[in-house]
């Protein structure tokens, strides 16, 4: 592996200005993106307190459970102690670890969290939130994979699930297993694919849920690292949580009135919200009879689907059975607040913008918004693409800063002197304006054959099309060598028009380069300064 820093093209809107920490946003949140914040994080945090010994005491059982290594458990025995900070960041539980995304946002916490110990010589912790309660299955029942040319979306269908939050989803083992061996059979065979079988065959036979399943697939693929994970719909963990459910819902008002206020202070600048949220909004979700359901005032009632609670049942319920509870966008940050004394929040571009409307909802409760962190953006470059681009006289830099579409388009053009798309353009309007002189001399002489003119002209058309499609099929068939490198390229850079690590899995990687790839990854002299990072493998 070697890193090349890319200078791509930054997100647009309140992603791309707090990069470049332009004031009209970065105002929305507590800290700059600068080294002094976290000193001045450390400072603030030395007031506050949490729940270490009662956190510890169920993250150890938790990771224990996952298989945790030595250093994981080490980790969450300094948790217990003041003066431990995290820096944490979370995704939903895809299968085979969704996204690439995923693991790049792990890679950005383990090495935060490393920099930072160092630096502030106080121990700092990687700490991973596993989105358990969501319940929006079709986000990560599925990945993608290359077939006959072209990305696929391979899903793993199971019945009942419903609004099932992820923790408590089965997961049906020999259906899963299936699954897995459908996308690995997309994949080349490689010195490395049984032993990779084997390995996830072995998570796969320990985990009962969705939520299991990625838990072990992750915790084995850094164990050396110290990673600490946590469900955020662990049932034991919303023992620790029923206090702030019942502040949540004691201050309701005062969240939704600070959520409008950051929200309307971003319009003032120019920005759109992305979250929206009901006035009536508890900003919590209720489990009942194995749903999620988001609860809302209406009158003196707090009502979902099903049914309806006053103030004081509600109340009662939360200390009784807190596992029924669940945060929603709004509510999940301060939750992790509550409980983790937060060095700095690693989000992706999404949820980099959504935190900006959180600034007086934190404030409202007491709190400061942590430090917010954009994760690490990166792209592997494999040696046949670079070779692709190379030929095709296309800089890496390039391929980051417009779509490869227009590219190939560019280059098609240079290639056919004739200007093909001019011509048919031409010649359609030209017919047109003839064809209108035919239509009006029917309608004078006979109206009757008018819908039959009407055919003719569409007739005559839809063959002009076939003659442009004809044509352009062989000129592409004359270019085919170059065409099929620059498809190559695309779908393994900018699938479906993004970047690779919003479509292309992690397992494609480890069973072209092994096991050793995640360690090699964790190595690369990654930097804070917004670039993007291109890894040539």
């Amino acid at each position: 592996m070697k890193l090349k820093e890319i200078s791509a093209s930054l997100p647009s809107g309140a992603v791309g200005d707090y990069i470049q920490q332009k004031q009209q946003i970065s105002a929305c949140f507590d800290y700059l993106l600068e080294e002094e914040a976290f000193q001045k994080r450390v400072k603030d945090l030395q007031s506050r307190s949490y729940p270490r010994q009662e956190l510890s005491a169920h993250l150890f059982a938790y990771n224990e459970r996952l298989g945790a290594g030595a250093k994981t458990l080490q980790n969450i025995q300094l948790l217990s102690e003041p003066n431990t900070y995290v820096v944490i960041g979370g995704q939903q539980a895809g299968l085979l670890t969704g996204p690439l995304y995923t693991i790049h946002k792990i890679v950005s916490i383990l090495q935060l969290a490393k920099e930072q110990e160092k630096k502030l010589g106080t121990p700092v912790i990687p700490v991973f939130w596993i989105a358990g309660e969501d319940h929006d299955i079709e986000e990560i029942n599925h990945v993608f994979v290359a077939k006959k040319g072209s990305l696929k979306k391979s899903v793993l269908y199971q019945t009942g699930t419903g609004r099932t939050s992820a923790s408590f989803l089965p997961l049906d083992p020999e259906a899963c297993w299936s699954w897995v061996q459908s996308v690995f059979q997309t994949y080349r065979e490689t010195e490395h694919t049984n032993d990779l079988l084997n390995f996830v065959k072995d998570c796969l036979q320990s985990s009962s849920t969705y939520v299991d399943f990625f838990g072990r697939l992750i915790m084995e693929l850094f164990k050396e690292e110290g990673l600490v994970l946590v469900d955020s719909g662990d049932s034991e963990l919303r023992r620790l949580e029923a206090t702030f459910f019942q502040t949540i819902l004691q201050q309701h008002e005062e969240i939704g009135a600070g959520l409008q206020q950051q929200q309307e202070m971003l319009r003032e600048r120019g920005y759109t919200p992305l979250i929206a949220a009901k006035e009536n909004s508890l900003h919590l979700f209720i489990h009942e009879e194995g749903e999620r359901w988001l609860l809302e005032k209406a009158g003196d009632r707090f009502v979902y689907k099903n049914g309806s609670y006053s103030f004081a049942e509600l109340e009662s319920l939360m200390m009784e059975r807190p596992e029924a509870f669940s945060n929603n966008v709004v509510t999940r940050p301060l939750m992790q607040e509550y409980l983790f004394p937060t060095l700095a929040f690693i989000g992706g571009p999404g949820e980099v913008a959504y935190w900006a409307e959180l600034q007086q909802v934190f404030h409202r409760l007491g709190f400061l918004m942590p430090p917010v962190v954009p994760r690490l953006m990166m792209s592997y470059l494999e040696r046949g693409i670079e070779t692709d681009l190379q030929e095709l006289h296309i800089g890496v830099e390039d391929v980051f800063q417009k779509p490869i579409e227009q590219m190939k388009e560019q280059w098609l053009a240079q290639q056919v002197l004739e200007p093909v798309e001019d011509t048919f353009a031409q010649a359609r309007q030209q017919f047109e304006e003839m064809h209108r002189t035919l239509r009006e001399l029917v309608r004078n002489i006979q109206p009757g054959l008018n819908r039959f003119a009407e055919k003719n002209k569409q007739k005559i058309e839809e063959q002009i099309n076939v003659l442009e499609r004809t044509l352009e099929r062989e000129i592409e068939l004359m270019h085919h060598v170059q065409l099929n490198k620059f498809r190559r390229i695309q779908m393994s850079l900018q699938p479906f028009g993004h970047l690779q690590e919003r479509t292309w899995n992690i397992w494609y990687y480890l069973n072209e380069y092994g096991f050793d790839f995640i360690p090699d990854l964790l190595k690369q002299p990654f930097s804070w300064n917004g670039s993007h990072s291109c890894i040539r493998l």
